[in-house]
Parts: structure tokens; C-alpha cells; sequence
């Protein structure tokens, strides 16, 4: 049985959230430690440093950007029970005697609910794009492998 879509929106935007702590925590202690930086008399070595430095503050600025936009995005999405798959949908599929729970968000990786693996994927992905539009009880076939529709959100 799935957890209800509003719990798994909350879940999403609290772990969103402590992405966006966690990211602002490392970029200023990064540039702490650059404005800290001394500069010696090997000056290739400190302009080395402040160049590593400054590119691991712009990777972390992009992850930054890309968490607040993916926040932004599951903000708007609703809370209804989903008739086919579109964006916001939370499915429950099931392989064999292997299931996953998947909600059709954003693209955030696979988290783990009260112990379970939440695969959080965009409509974008291979994935998402196989699901869109199926409904409770369809099946298909992705990457050779054959999916049932248990559930649907």
C-alpha cells in the first residue's frame, strides 16, 4: 500500500530542504577557508588553491540553484489522485516479486521513506517517459524488463 501523495510532497521538500542547508553551510565554509587562505611565497600553489577553491563553490551554486528550481516545482504540484500517469503521479510498480515506489517529480534520486526505497524521477527520464499515460493495471516493458501498474496516486 502507498503512503499518501501529500506525505510523499512533504518528504520531498523536507529532504529538498536540508539540500539547500547543506549546500549553503559548504559554499560559505569554502569561502572561509579562501578568504583565509594565506598567500605564501610559492605563489602557484595558492593561486592553484584559490582556483580549486572557486570551481567548488560553482559546482556547489549550481546544485544550489537546481535544488531551490526542483523545490519550486514540487511546490506547484497538487496533491489529487492521478487517473493516468503525469507529473506529480506516486505508482507503485511491480516486477515479479520486486516493487518500487516511484513519484514523478523531479529528478532527485532514490530516497528512503520510513524505510523504503522512494525512487523521486523527472516525466523527462527514460522512465517517466515509459509511464506517462498508463493507468492502474497497465503493463509494459522497460529495459527488457516487465512492469505491472499495482498502484496509482
Amino acid at each position: 500500500m502507498l503512503p499518501s501523495k501529500k506525505d510523499i510532497k512533504a518528504f520531498c521538500l523536507v529532504s529538498l530542504e536540508d539540500m539547500i542547508i547543506e549546500f549553503s553551510a559548504s559554499i560559505k565554509e569554502i569561502q572561509l577557508g579562501m578568504f583565509e587562505e594565506t598567500k605564501s611565497s610559492v605563489g602557484d600553489k595558492f593561486e592553484t588553491t584559490r582556483t580549486q577553491y572557486q570551481r567548488e563553490i560553482e559546482r556547489l551554486t549550481i546544485q544550489l540553484a537546481n535544488s531551490h528550481t526542483t523545490k519550486i516545482r514540487i511546490l506547484s504540484m497538487g496533491d489529487s489522485e492521478s487517473i493516468a500517469v503525469g507529473e506529480g503521479s506516486l505508482i507503485q510498480l511491480k516486477s515479479g516479486a520486486n516493487s518500487l515506489m516511484i513519484y514523478l517529480a523531479a529528478a532527485m534520486g532514490t530516497l528512503i521513506f520510513n524505510g523504503h526505497p522512494l525512487h523521486v524521477i523527472s516525466i523527462q527520464s527514460p522512465l517517466g517517459t515509459a509511464l506517462m499515460g498508463k493507468k492502474k493495471g497497465d503493463s509494459f516493458k522497460f529495459n527488457s524488463i516487465n512492469y505491472s501498474i499495482e498502484e496509482l496516486q
